[in-house]
């Protein structure tokens, strides 16, 4: 398989996991940025749409907050796009060479900030890479697994984002220019 055919079916497979969220994980969850309603009225209302976000009435809402893929150590100037590298089930070793592939690619690109979603535990060689590291851990217990609602989530979380597969990292510089210009 050409490496522009494995990104056109991950970006379709994560756009499939991103169009039906985990909404009551969602509802769960939300980072709230301003304080409770102090009005009963005020309360009741968000009750009530919770209650019926639950019931699958109404889409839930989320909090519109930006969601900065940049680490305070290396910040990004200007207008940016995520690059969403995608390397769940890869080997140590492997994701090491295709990282080292990655830096010198977005050497020559600028403008692209790295979101690395993996479930390899190399934290030590991560927090060098200076990248936002999405650790993907296999926990198992009731219920469906961690690791697939995890996935799940960052698909949604990232769905404007440029997905590409992390064997990119080893694509020759053609390659790498191909699937920039591919539409996401």
């Amino acid at each position: 398989m050409s490496l522009v055919e494995e990104t056109h079916e991950l970006r379709s497979k994560l756009t499939a996991w991103a169009t039906d969220p985990e909404w009551l994980l969602l509802i769960r969850y939300d980072l709230r940025r301003n304080k409770p309603p102090h009005s009963l009225v005020e309360r009741w209302y968000q009750w009530m749409r919770n209650v019926l976000a639950r019931l699958r009435v109404m889409p839930p809402y989320v909090t519109e907050y930006s969601w900065l893929p940049t680490l305070k150590h290396a910040q990004v100037d200007g207008d940016y796009t995520i690059l969403l590298i995608w390397a769940v089930d890869v080997e140590r070793d492997e994701l090491r060479l295709d990282c080292e592939g990655f830096i010198k690619h977005l050497e020559d690109t600028s403008g692209l900030v790295p979101v690395l979603v993996t479930n390899t535990a190399d934290f030590a060689y991560f927090s060098r890479l200076k990248w936002l590291v999405e650790y993907v851990p296999s926990l198992r217990g009731e219920g469906s697994d961690f690791d697939v609602r995890k996935q799940h989530y960052l698909a949604w979380r990232y769905s404007d984002a440029l997905v590409v597969p992390v064997s990119a990292g080893r694509a020759s510089t053609t390659e790498w220019r191909e699937l920039l210009e591919m539409v996401h």
